[in-house]
């Protein structure tokens, strides 16, 4: 989808009073956990081209809000963020192609990188030291469209603590082994071949590290590879387009090797006041782990950074599919719409542990697998994140400016109102669009 088809499907959901370009995590997550198969302004961290299609406004959202709570206790939701795109058209009054395009946002978790950090590291002197929680945690956009219409974008990403943490008393004070770093470098095109098929291709570059002492970003190894593409295939007979995509990984992370790939084919569909979607995805990967222990008791990752020359790999592949969904619709006034949607996946595990691992796991440590053996394995069934099965919420439009959708907390309607148990929401996110 390049500019002008993007505004194009922007003005008809905006006719129709459903979500239109400018949505959110909230959305996402309330519709199906994830982007791969409609665009959608979250879209742009997948590929950053995409920040032409969706310029000129600003986000904000309070974070997730996912921590089980005791009766009549609160907790304020987690990782709040907030950013803006701008836009500046070059072009003359009949195309507003080119145009040069620039944005940030302060606050984002990538989770998809933050998985690969643990909760502590043992370091040379065999002191375990607590990995810090990174507080720049940046995006920085820059991208720009030809006179064509066809766009591409920049991307960097930057989440680093070094040197300090969070301490008891809730300040920021020193702790000189502390060091956590996530970076990443991307770049994207958005390109229309005709008018009834659009490609997108996206390559990223990623270096994740880790204390107990500083590292630069150009030590050697540890650098992480993530490819991602798509097609949107316009097609009249169904008032939507078909979508194959592809997503590869190769991370590489201390102690950690993982090799992902992702391949499937989806479908959208614009309905009466409603918009709709479908995917099927076929899933391979392999996470190799030495000296990454599990503790039970503290519910904790540790791992031990002494064996870098001594590694005793275990091996854990997953190979399977998975099949979601996601619907959104306007019930009852045009500026309200009601989402849900879900996905399941099928994979078959399969657990190699080294013979010299065996005798360290027991029921109080274990590495990423227990023991040798096979097994079939799903994604959660219901633990509120954006991983698990089935995500329910609602959207309010106001006069196609402000927009806040909602991801409605899946215990909500299973809960007694009278003893202040819980929480109602997990996620609200809203955009101004200008």
């Amino acid at each position: 989808m390049n500019l002008k088809t993007v505004a194009a499907v922007g003005a008809a959901f905006g006719i129709l009073g459903v979500g239109s370009a400018f949505a959110t995590f909230a959305r996402i997550e309330s519709m199906g956990k994830n982007t791969t198969y409609i665009m959608d302004d979250v879209s742009i961290f997948d590929n950053p081209a995409n920040i032409n299609l969706y310029s000129n406004y600003l986000i904000g959202e309070f974070g997730p809000y996912t921590q089980d709570v005791e009766s009549g206790k609160n907790v304020d939701p987690q990782h709040p963020n907030f950013g803006g795109i701008f836009s500046i058209s070059i072009g003359d009054d009949n195309n507003p192609d080119p145009r040069i395009s620039i944005g940030g946002l302060f606050g984002r978790i990538n989770t998809e990188l933050m998985q690969y950090l643990p909760d502590v590291v043992i370091g040379e002197n065999g002191a375990p030291t607590n990995v810090p929680e990174t507080v720049t945690n940046f995006d920085g956009f820059l991208g720009g469209t030809l006179s064509d219409g066809n766009s591409w974008g920049l991307h960097v990403y930057i989440a680093q603590q070094d040197g300090g943490d969070k301490a008891e008393d809730g300040n920021y004070q020193v702790k000189k082994n502390a060091f956590a770093s996530v970076v990443q470098a991307d770049g994207g095109l958005n390109y229309q071949i005709s008018n009834y098929f659009d490609l997108e291709f996206s390559l990223a570059l990623a270096r994740i590290q880790y204390g107990p002492e500083h590292h630069s970003f150009f030590d050697d190894g540890n650098f992480s590879w993530l490819i991602k593409s798509r097609a949107f295939f316009t097609l009249d007979a169904i008032n939507g387009e078909l979508v194959p995509a592809l997503n590869l990984k190769f991370i590489d992370a201390p102690g950690l090797d993982e090799k992902h790939a992702q391949v499937g084919v989806g479908v959208n569909v614009a309905l009466d006041r409603g918009f709709f979607w479908m995917g099927l995805d076929f899933i391979w990967n392999k996470r190799k782990a030495h000296d990454w222990l599990y503790n039970t008791n503290t519910k904790t990752w540790t791992y031990d950074s002494r064996n870098e020359d001594n590694k005793h790999w275990d091996d854990r592949t997953d190979i399977g599919g998975m099949i979601s969904f996601g619907i959104e619709r306007n019930i009852w006034w045009d500026w309200f719409v009601i989402r849900v949607g879900g996905q399941k996946s099928i994979l078959y595990t399969k657990c190699n542990v080294n013979d010299k691992n065996v005798d360290k796991y027991n029921d109080k440590q274990y590495g990423i697998c227990k023991d040798d053996g096979n097994f079939f394995s799903t994604n959660p069934l219901a633990d509120g994140t954006s991983k698990d099965h089935v995500g329910f919420g609602f959207g309010i439009n106001i006069e196609e400016k402000l927009k806040i959708d909602v991801t409605v907390a899946e215990d909500l309607l299973f809960r007694n109102p009278f003893q202040g148990e819980g929480r109602l929401f997990s996620r609200i996110s809203a955009t101004y669009s200008f």
